[in-house]
């Protein structure tokens, strides 16, 4: 019996505390046998079988796509015709076939529609980490889209729906950020002019990389988002930043707290290290950051 069908039944053989207590609600209206955690997984499944016709966009897609960070966002949906369905995100609209893809045996966006569609439809500054995310590289060197990929398609899509913001977004997108916090790092640093930090920038003499760095000025912008990290990978970092030292390099450490709410003493801090290796430009200024 389909989850739907078995919804239905619920109501007649059982009490309302029955189905409550021995029942767990997957998405609203859809409960399954049992008690335990429901999985994304889960949650795709019911939406599959109640919508056959969907295709999982945004975050959801990203999720299918392996996009780290993806969780912990309402499904999303693309359906031909517009319905509503509490705690899930539906969407309508020109959704041409050759932007859908079987992933995991379900049918999402394409990776690059995918990018697309977060950098027009994410809130503030999160639209920027978002599509920073479907650039980042894996282990193998690889990636769910790559910039190009996504300049290709907006500019083969002139009309697309809220297509100037995702160009806006794609404007400060960058490969390099292992998380959002990276990204929001990188576009306080840079939105306050001092540009000459680069992404993922490599330690010579070392394997290492920095977030953020200055060749010229043996700078360094960390971002330390670990405070209660085990001893073993706290001993590992230390070894790192020690490296990273003794190459005779300068190394900033960025909390989320400095980001969110010191960001002229940030700023300040990074600028004096800066002038004390012979930079000589003008004093940064303090930028917004959406979140």
């Amino acid at each position: 019996m389909c989850m739907q069908e078995r919804t239905r039944s619920l109501r007649t053989e059982f009490t309302a505390h029955d189905v409550r207590t021995r029942f767990t609600q997957v998405i609203h209206g859809v409960r399954r046998d049992g008690a335990g955690e429901v999985t994304v997984r889960d949650r795709y499944d019911a939406l599959a079988e109640v919508y056959p016709d969907a295709v999982f966009i945004g975050w959801s897609a990203a999720g299918l796509h392996g996009v780290p960070y993806s969780v912990g966002h309402p499904p999303e949906i693309w359906l031909p015709t517009q319905r509503r369905r509490t705690g899930v995100v539906i969407r309508t609209g020109r959704l041409p076939d050759e932007d859908v893809v079987p992933v995991l045996g379900r049918r999402a966006t394409t990776g690059v529609r995918t990018a697309v569609d977060l950098a027009r439809t994410v809130r503030g500054d999160h639209a920027v980490a978002a599509l920073d995310q479907c650039l980042h590289l894996d282990a193998f060197g690889r990636s769910v889209t790559t910039l190009e990929e996504v300049r290709t398609y907006l500019n083969g899509h002139p009309g697309l729906h809220r297509g100037a913001r995702a160009r806006r977004v794609l404007r400060e997108a960058a490969v390099g950020a292992d998380s959002p916090w990276e990204t929001f790092t990188r576009l306080v640093v840079h939105r306050a002019g001092l540009r000459m930090f680069q992404p993922q920038t490599p330690i010579e003499g070392t394997p290492f990389h920095v977030d953020l760095g200055s060749r010229e000025h043996r700078v360094a912008v960390e971002y330390d988002g670990k405070p209660h990290r085990d001893s073993r990978q706290h001993d590992r970092d230390a070894e790192r930043l020690n490296a990273i030292v003794e190459a005779g390099w300068s190394v900033v450490l960025v909390t989320a707290g400095q980001l969110l709410h010191k960001r002229e003493r940030l700023l300040a801090g990074i600028a004096q290290r800066l002038t004390d290796r012979g930079w000589s430009g003008r004093p940064p200024s303090i930028p917004r950051l959406e979140l």
